[in-house]
């Protein structure tokens, strides 16, 4: 299982953010959504976030937030930046950790 280290909400968010993010922790969906996300990249690797979650029927901002945290845990790391097939503009691929074309 994966550890993850970073807090969900920023110090400076409203107390709701705070409250939402003590829930989604205690319900074990973040937890769920960075696997989610980690498996979604072991298959099919390269791909930016909106792409991934439009491939893989998942809402593209769940993907978004949850990326960084499963870099944090050292499962992704962020590829070689190209222009998101989807959203028209540039945007970082994510890879399997150690699978990253070198650019």
């Amino acid at each position: 299982m994966m550890n993850i280290q970073t807090q969900a909400a920023r110090s400076r968010d409203p107390e709701t953010s705070h409250l939402a993010a003590d829930a989604i922790n205690k319900s074990g969906a973040r937890q769920k959504q960075i696997e989610r996300v980690v498996a979604m990249i072991q298959e099919t690797n390269g791909l930016t976030s909106r792409e991934l979650a439009s491939k893989h029927g998942e809402d593209r901002y769940m993907v978004a937030r949850r990326m960084s945290e499963a870099e944090t845990a050292q499962e992704v790391e962020k590829g070689p930046i190209r222009i998101c097939s989807i959203g028209k503009c540039k945007a970082v691929t994510w890879w399997v950790k150690g699978s990253s074309p070198k650019v």
